[in-house]
């Protein structure tokens, strides 16, 4: 599938489940990590060149209040935002109430409840 495509799948799903709430599922390497947000609005951003390998110039932006859950404790989202690095994006899967994006870097599974 050509990155074009996917996000335009991303697009389409994520306005269809703007005003309910996500559960997000990030794996990078052996690190998971979970958010919990109710999703208000979203953005594609391009920041243009970086000055490291670590923030990405292209970008997924949820926005909403959240929390991120980790074994040691549950903390408030940082500014309402959840970023996902859209470089090097491979797949895209989405399926009724779920939607997959994966990239050379990380993976991440989000579930939707439109409650």
């Amino acid at each position: 599938m050509e990155t074009s495509t996917m996000l335009t799948e991303i697009r389409t799903t994520l306005t269809e489940w703007v005003g309910g709430h996500l559960i997000i599922e990030k794996k990078e390497q052996d690190d998971v990590d979970k958010i919990i947000m109710k999703i208000d609005d979203f953005a594609f951003l391009h920041r243009g060149k970086t000055v490291d390998d670590y923030t990405a110039s292209t970008l997924l932006q949820l926005k909403g209040e959240g929390k991120v859950i980790s074994d040691e404790a549950t903390v408030p989202l940082p500014h309402s935002l959840f970023e996902i690095p859209l470089e090097n994006i491979n797949e895209v899967n989405h399926q009724t109430n779920e939607l997959m994006i994966g990239s050379s870097r990380a993976s991440y599974h989000i579930s939707y409840n439109p409650n």
